[in-house]
This record gives C-alpha cells, sequence and structure tokens, in this order.
C-alpha cells in the first residue's frame, strides 16, 4: 500500500480540468512572479483533456486553455489578481534557502534542495558562499557548496548529484560570461575525450579534469537563472596520495597572474603563505612546503638549454604536456596559460602535469564573455617556450605533431566540436531556458548568431592551427605567440591617466574594451613608456589589448 501510495503521489493528477502537481516538482517565484515546472513533460501530457487550471500551492487559472503543455513555450496564468509566467522544463532545479548573507567566505547553513525531471531528489544541510575571483565582479554569482551533516559544517555528508561524482563539495558555476551558457561544459567535455590520466591503470577512478551538468538556481525562493552543477578539482579527483609522513602527492591551483604560474619569475618562497608567484597551495594540508615546485619552476626558468633538453620529461610529463598545449590552442584560452590550471604530481618522484580550470573565455570570447575574432597567433609560456625548441626525436615537436594529426582525423575536427555546441544549444534553447535567462537577468541578449560565429572562428582557427603544428621546427619561431610580460599598466586601479609599458620594439596597437566587447579608446603606440587620459572613462573594468607584429598581450583594467 505504501509503494501504491508513493506512485500514485509522483504523478500528477487531474480532476476535470485542474491539472494538480507534485510539490517537489513545482517551483514559484512570488517575487517576479515566475513558475517553473520540472516533471515529465511525458507525464504531464498523460491526460489530452483541455486544462484550465494548475493547482500547485494554490490555484491558477490560464489565460487560455491548453491542452498540450510544452516546454519551449510560456504560459500565462493567474492566481487572484497576480498574473504568472509559467514554464515547464526537464533541467533539474536546485533550490539554496538561508537567512544569512551569502558572502566570499566564510559558508553560511543553508537548505538545499535538488529535484530532476524523473522525481529524483537530494535534501541536505549545506554550507555555500561565493566562489571565484575576477567573476565576483559580475551581478550572477558562482557558488561553493559545502554538504553537512549538522548546521555548523563540523560534519560533512557525501551526496552524488546528477551522476557525478560521490563527495561532500561541488561547485555552482554562473557562466555570466559566457554568451550562450555552454562554452566551459563543452570545453571540459572535450578536454575529457582528448586527454587520460597517465595512471589511469593505476588509479582507475582518477580523472584529470571535472563533470558539469545544466541546473536551474533558486535562491530564497527567486529565480536565479542556468547554472552548471559541477566537480572539483582536488586530490580525491585526482587520486593524488595522501600525506605519509612527509609530502607524496602535490596539487596548486594558478590562481593569480605571478612570475611563477607562468615560468617568468622565481620570487623567494615562504613556507608560512599558502600562496607563492600566484600559485595557491592546494594538496597536502598536514604541511605547505613550496619547495619542490620551486625547485621545478627554477629549473625550467635557469636550467642550461643541455640540462633542460635531457631531463625535462622527468620533470613534467610529455603527453600531458602536449595534450594541454593543443588544447589551450584549439581553445585559444587565453586566461589559462598559467592562472586558472591546476600543477599536479602523483606520488613523490612522479612528474608534474597540469589540470585544466575554469574554461569560459574560449572558442572566440575572452574572459569577459566578447568575442575576440583572433584565430593567428599561439599561446604559450615560459615552459612551453622552451619545450617548442625540442626538436629531437621523440621530443615535445614531433609529439605535438603526431597528437595533433591524430586528434584533427577523430575528436578535433570542425564537425565534432560543433555538433557539440548544437546538442548543448538545442538543449537549452528546446526547454526555453535562454527566455528564463533574460528574465532573471536583464542584461542578457540571447544572442543567436553565436553559432554561426563560433563555426566560423573554429574553421579559421583549426587551419591556422594545422598550419603551425606542422611546421617544421627551424620555422617555429615565425609563428605569431602571446607573450607574458609584453604588456604592464599601472596604476591599477586608475583613475583619470594610465601609463602603459611594453617590450615591444616598434610600434603597435592599443585597445580598450569594456566587458561588453565595445571599443572605448584606441591609439598607436611608439615607445617603451606611454602615458594616456582615460579620465573620460566611466568607473568599472575593462580589457586592454596590445598587438604586435608578433604578439598579443591582454591585462584587465580597473577604473575608479
Amino acid at each position: 500500500m505504501l509503494c501504491l501510495l508513493l506512485f500514485i503521489s509522483a504523478r500528477s493528477t487531474f480532476a476535470g480540468d485542474t491539472l494538480t502537481v507534485a510539490p517537489r516538482f513545482y517551483h514559484v517565484d512570488r517575487a517576479n512572479k515566475i513558475i517553473v515546472i520540472n516533471q515529465s513533460i511525458t507525464a504531464l501530457n498523460g491526460n489530452p483533456d483541455r486544462k484550465g487550471h494548475l493547482a500547485l500551492d494554490s490555484v491558477y487559472t490560464f489565460a487560455q486553455p491548453v491542452t498540450t503543455l510544452r516546454t519551449d513555450s510560456s504560459y500565462q496564468v493567474r492566481s487572484g489578481n497576480a498574473a504568472y509566467k509559467l514554464f515547464f522544463t526537464q533541467l533539474p532545479v536546485a533550490h539554496i534557502d538561508t537567512r544569512y548573507t551569502i558572502m566570499d567566505a566564510p559558508s553560511v547553513y543553508a537548505q538545499f534542495q535538488l529535484v530532476e525531471a524523473s522525481g529524483q531528489q537530494v535534501q541536505s544541510n549545506l554550507g555555500v558562499e561565493f566562489r571565484g575571483g575576477y567573476s565576483q565582479n559580475f551581478p550572477k554569482k558562482s557558488y561553493e557548496l559545502s554538504f553537512w551533516n549538522d548546521t555548523v559544517g563540523t560534519a560533512s555528508r557525501d551526496v552524488t548529484l546528477l551522476g557525478m561524482r560521490t563527495d561532500n563539495k561541488y561547485n555552482l558555476q554562473a557562466l555570466y560570461n559566457e554568451p550562450l551558457r555552454f562554452r566551459s561544459k563543452v570545453s571540459n567535455a572535450l578536454w575529457q575525450e582528448i586527454h587520460q590520466i597517465y595512471y589511469k591503470n593505476l588509479e582507475p577512478d582518477a580523472k584529470n579534469g571535472i563533470a558539469m551538468e545544466y541546473v536551474e538556481l533558486f535562491v530564497n525562493g527567486e529565480y536565479r537563472g542556468i547554472y552548471a552543477l559541477s566537480e572539483r578539482v582536488d586530490r580525491k579527483q585526482l587520486k593524488l596520495k595522501k600525506y605519509n609522513n612527509g609530502i607524496l602527492g602535490e596539487l596548486y591551483k594558478g590562481s593569480d597572474w605571478g612570475g611563477a604560474v607562468t615560468f617568468t619569475g622565481l620570487p623567494p618562497v615562504d613556507n608560512n603563505s599558502e600562496t607563492w608567484g600566484g600559485f595557491e597551495y592546494k594538496h597536502p594540508e598536514e604541511q605547505i612546503d613550496w619547495t619542490n615546485l620551486y625547485t621545478f619552476v627554477s629549473f625550467v626558468q635557469n636550467s642550461t638549454e643541455a640540462d633542460f633538453m635531457t631531463n625535462y620529461k622527468q620533470q613534467f610529463h610529455l603527453g600531458n604536456a602536449v595534450d594541454y598545449y593543443l588544447f589551450l590552442n584549439l581553445l585559444r584560452a587565453t586566461d589559462n596559460t598559467g592562472k586558472n590550471i591546476y600543477i599536479a604530481k602523483y606520488k613523490r618522484n612522479e612528474p608534474y602535469y597540469y589540470v585544466p580550470w575554469d574554461l569560459d573565455g574560449v572558442f572566440g570570447t575572452d574572459y569577459t564573455g566578447g568575442n575576440t575574432g583572433n584565430v593567428d597567433d599561439i599561446l604559450t609560456n615560459g615552459m612551453y617556450s622552451r619545450l617548442t625548441r625540442d626538436c629531437s626525436a621523440g621530443g615535445f615537436r614531433e609529439a605535438l605533431q603526431t597528437r595533433w594529426n591524430a586528434l584533427r582525423a577523430s575528436v578535433i575536427t570542425e564537425q565534432h566540436i560543433m555538433a557539440k555546441f548544437r546538442a548543448e544549444y538545442d538543449y537549452l534553447n528546446a526547454n526555453n531556458a535562454y527566455a528564463r535567462e533574460q528574465l532573471a537577468w536583464g542584461d542578457y541578449q540571447h544572442d543567436t548568431t553565436q553559432l554561426a560565429y563560433m563555426t566560423g572562428w573554429l574553421r579559421h582557427r583549426l587551419t591556422y592551427l594545422d598550419n603551425a603544428f606542422n611546421q617544421s621546427c627551424a620555422a617555429v619561431t615565425s609563428v605569431k605567440t602571446q607573450t607574458d610580460g609584453l604588456l604592464k599598466l599601472y596604476p591599477n586601479p586608475a583613475n583619470d591617466y594610465l601609463m602603459v609599458e611594453t617590450g615591444a620594439a616598434g610600434t603597435c596597437q592599443l585597445s580598450i574594451r569594456d566587458l561588453s566587447g565595445r571599443l572605448v579608446q584606441q591609439t598607436t603606440l611608439t615607445g617603451k613608456q606611454n602615458r594616456l587620459d582615460i579620465g573620460q572613462l566611466r568607473k568599472g573594468v575593462y580589457v586592454v589589448t596590445l598587438k604586435t607584429a608578433t604578439a598579443v598581450a591582454t591585462e584587465k583594467l580597473v577604473i575608479n
């Protein structure tokens, strides 16, 4: 009898022309008059009769009775004198409810609920805080979720969400600077097709990278739009060896543009600090010791050419270095050459390797979400600048060319990559998610030209990379690269003027764009040091781009 009752309660029921939906499937934003129902659309359409009323927390009346409900449409319903916009979606819906103010840190207690269209449901106590660095400037915030067995965070709880790993921590990515909300999701999935962690046979559950799944989010009853629920890069994901009377596995996050992350600087270390040279110390938690990473960065920067070419394969995994380099340049991920990457080591006496992270400003956009259009350069850092000079048999250049051409016959094709983007677009569009995103964030525009732009951008990028990665070693120096340290801005934040220092020889073009991608200032620089009048620019965040005949550099500018 209990099973029968549960089955009945999970279904939509009909009485006359009234459709009744079980409470877990309906989500009402009373302030903004939005209703989202995420029950199976097949179940909702189980009765062919016309529906004039909807029983949720109260009875709503359809402005126009309907026979068949659709996820790609919206409906007007009324309750008393209040008019609501009603949507049906097959996306999972998440709720975060808290009486506390959510901030960057520490986490505050909240209640979490996640409901899938199948009826699968997860409820838990939660610690929640904002996450991200630059992205916290956006109005739509990303969140770090810590699942708790209590209300203060002393006891954690493992949960499994949307088929991803069982863990007590997840992230909710806002996707605010992604025009169609799918670039990072596709990019992370593409990396999984390109790369497999080198010790997979020893650690079958190890994964270099993360999975992401879409949800729609309500915070304290207010609809917040499309988010991506994601796994985290950590010791557990990579199956790094735990601390055992000394450091075995290691994990560091490139969290800032310090010299160490790009292998262009070697600041002194402080083992009392959790940060060094742009890196953030992640594992092990038991001991902070930068010695191993410092030694590796010093080797990359300061070793002789002979020493570097003889020993780099013992220091950094060649297959991973090759895969990340071609992936970085396929995406043209300008914000991921040092910052927004993890460096990991499985255990003592093993090589370091890269783990991608924060793949939003990619495939023809930058970290602001604006179109860049650029296809004809190679992204690099201090380590890759040395690796690309390895012309030996079995060395980096040969491995890169072989790997690129193999992937061009399978994963890295215009047809395959664009099919992945179109599948995500069709899923979101078929569920009318873009319309709800615009309701939640009034400045959001559903740019239907983005797929065509990306198709053209990708086609030209692949043509350029085919030539660049198949050049003879002697010709590599002719390839245009984006150079770290080429552009320096100060003061930053700035007010009325800006000093621009460049290491470029001859003239170069400097442009300043706002976060919508609009060009607000452009000039030609002829010297090493230049003063710009920026008093006419409004307070806010801008992107400064410097272009020379052989290089491109970008920096963030804040104007007070």
